[in-house]
């Protein structure tokens, strides 16, 4: 499934409160889609540690 589909106006995810931030400050989810590299993994923790809490993780694939 395609994140860029996902917020257009057929799924309008705006209508349950889900906005795309630009900062992990401002976000309390991330939404990981595919393989998570060991190359990537610390840039990854990174951004979780700079997410207020509550903080959320969703991962696909």
């Amino acid at each position: 499934m395609e994140f860029a589909s996902l917020i257009g106006s057929r799924f309008d995810f705006d209508r349950y409160g889900l906005v795309p931030r630009s900062s992990p400050r401002q976000a309390d989810l991330i939404l990981t889609a595919g393989t998570v590299t060991m190359k990537m993994a610390p840039s990854l923790v990174r951004l979780y540690e700079q997410m207020p809490e509550p903080k959320y993780v969703i991962a696909m694939g």
